[in-house]
């Protein structure tokens, strides 16, 4: 899907949406496996972003089993990594879960607490998305594989559908994404990652900035 449809690809999946009956955005490789169990149960039509196959396994916050099973119940949303007092959470949408749980350990190891939530598929349920915000005062962070556009463009993907649900809520949001894709390192997905800014460093940063 990455190279298919470059690094639109969240938001050209958006487009579908109202065709659709789930976009799905696996984090890791068990994570499609419980997506393709769930495409499987439904009619309709699905889009989903297979992951590179060098993707880390995740695993559950105290390391003793990997996040999903394969006999997992589907969830749009999996809490991935809490911390208590939390106020703020890093939203990922699918492959770059893991660095978004590399920022949060960070941020808690020098005392500041942020949960991580994946989004494993879009549209989520009514309301689904104001009822996880509501438990985020302090605000949120969104991180994604693809183009977010920009303040004077617009913000757009998954940042965007994030950021009309905070903006009716009065809740700051930061974005790490593309903003300028027009040149790029092909050596490799985290090559061009770290060109982009999608990056544990960086999520920690936006986390601070809220």
């Amino acid at each position: 899907h990455f190279s298919g449809w470059g690094l639109d690809w969240i938001n050209i999946g958006l487009t579908y949406l109202p065709y659709l009956h789930r976009f799905y955005a696996p984090a890791d490789a068990r994570a499609a496996f419980v997506a393709v169990r769930d495409l499987a149960a439904h009619y309709g039509g699905h889009i989903i972003g297979i992951p590179r196959d060098d993707l880390p396994i995740l695993a559950a916050q105290d390391g003793s089993q990997p996040l999903w099973n394969v006999d997992s119940p589907w969830d749009n949303v999996t809490a991935f990594r809490r911390f208590d007092g939390a106020d703020k959470a890093i939203l990922a949408f699918g492959a770059p879960a893991f660095v978004a749980a590399e920022a949060a350990q960070s941020l808690s190891s020098s005392g500041t607490a942020v949960d991580v939530h994946i989004v494993n598929a879009l549209p989520l349920r009514p309301g689904e998305l104001e009822s996880l915000l509501a438990h985020y005062t302090g605000g949120i962070v969104t991180i994604e594989d693809g183009f977010v556009g920009t303040p004077e463009t617009g913000v757009r993907g998954f940042a965007g559908y994030v950021a009309s649900v905070a903006s009716g809520i009065g809740l700051p949001v930061e974005h790490i994404g593309i903003t300028d894709p027009r040149t790029a390192p092909a050596d490799g997905h985290m090559e061009t990652w770290a060109h982009f800014g999608i990056t544990s460093d960086a999520l920690v940063r936006a986390v601070e900035q809220l």
